[in-house]
């Protein structure tokens, strides 16, 4: 009994006297420098030329003496944290139950992961909405939690653009207008839209009907813009009755085309979709009366979602490259994070994937 005594009381004395260690106690112990233990500690040794040998014992003698370091102090003395936000604004994904559900979003996310995981970063998400407060998202850089931010989505609230800028936060967005001084990742959708529209005058095609998406969105506005001028181009007239503005949703484009159709009104011989989805919506309306695609009446989409190539008949359209400019963003964030003077914008070309509805 008194042994048992006599081994708990020193098992509490032991534990009294435990030593607590830091950054300099662990240096003076191994006889090294306190900024050699922290840039090892910190993943940096290769690149501050710290052997093999000296990075192997700093680590077992952590290990043995339980050390951990504090992370919201390596945060804050480190001058980056290998951590990007993701924004994705939810008005891009209405037709769907969540943005990640939708083809663009996922693909979007899928190539910032592989960028980033191959450049040894992690991420972290968060949905916008109009509701939604800027200190939410400011918070991320003034904890440094992040070492920048890539915004998927229709537009950056103008006051939020602001303070990016005052600030100075290292931000870069996907299908956002580049005028706007946001550094910014884009395909060529005027000039895909331009030859898509050109395809289908050269095909015989005079009586167009365009259903448009939002009027916020820089590649539905640049898909558009491509749309009239190459009608323009070709002396075709088009009239602003011939003009829905169906804001990207199938929904409301397979209802419109209903609607249209029912009342004698649909006498055109196209119709030209700011996107994929609208198109399906399109195309489900036409079969459902009847017509035959593209015999009596052709449809043509925007952004090649994989839908395409199995509905009938498949759909004409144009790759937006969800995957490719999702890498890109993270290229041009690592970028900017890193120092990189003059970062310049990316516009990624795309190409026409012409199928059997147009």
């Amino acid at each position: 009994m008194i042994k048992k005594l006599a081994r708990a009381k020193l098992v509490v004395m032991e534990t009294k006297i435990k030593k607590k260690y830091s950054l300099a106690t662990i240096a003076a112990e191994l006889g090294t420098s306190k900024s050699a233990v922290s840039f090892v500690l910190n993943g940096a040794a290769r690149s501050r030329r710290i052997s093999p040998k000296l990075e192997k014992r700093i680590k077992d003698f952590c290990q043995k003496v339980g050390y951990r370091p504090n992370i919201h102090a390596q945060r804050m003395n480190s001058p980056y944290v290998k951590n990007i936000g993701i924004l994705i604004d939810k008005a891009i994904a209405k037709d769907e139950v969540s943005p990640f559900s939708e083809y663009n979003t996922s693909r979007i996310i899928g190539g910032i992961a592989e960028a980033a995981d191959a450049a040894g970063y992690r991420f972290s998400f968060q949905f916008h909405s109009e509701t939604m407060k800027k200190e939410d998202i400011f918070e991320w850089f003034k904890n440094k939690e992040i070492d920048g931010l890539i915004y998927y989505g229709f537009r950056i609230p103008e006051d939020w653009r602001r303070l990016f800028k005052e600030e100075k936060c290292n931000i870069v967005g996907i299908s956002i207008d580049p005028t706007h001084g946001t550094p910014c990742v884009n395909v060529t959708n005027y000039d895909a839209s331009f030859k898509l529209t050109e395809h289908l005058i050269e095909r015989g095609h005079k009586k167009f009907f365009y259903l448009a998406g939002s009027p916020v969105a820089y590649p539905g506005n640049e898909r558009y813009r491509g749309f009239r001028d190459a009608l323009q181009k070709g002396n075709i007239e088009f009239s602003t009755d011939n003009f829905f503005q169906a804001n990207f949703n199938r929904e409301k484009a397979e209802d419109f085309i209903k609607e249209r159709w029912m009342h004698g009104k649909l006498e055109e011989d196209v119709i030209v979709c700011a996107n994929d989805n609208m198109a399906v919506g399109v195309i489900s309306a036409l079969s459902e009366a009847g017509l035959k695609i593209p015999e009596q009446i052709a449809v043509v989409g925007a952004d090649n979602i994989n839908l395409c190539r199995f509905i009938t008949p498949s759909l004409t359209t144009f790759d937006y490259l969800p995957f490719e400019q999702g890498k890109a963003a993270f290229s041009l964030l690592h970028d900017i994070i890193i120092g990189c003077q003059n970062p310049k914008n990316v516009v990624l070309k795309t190409t026409l994937c012409l199928r059997n509805s147009g």
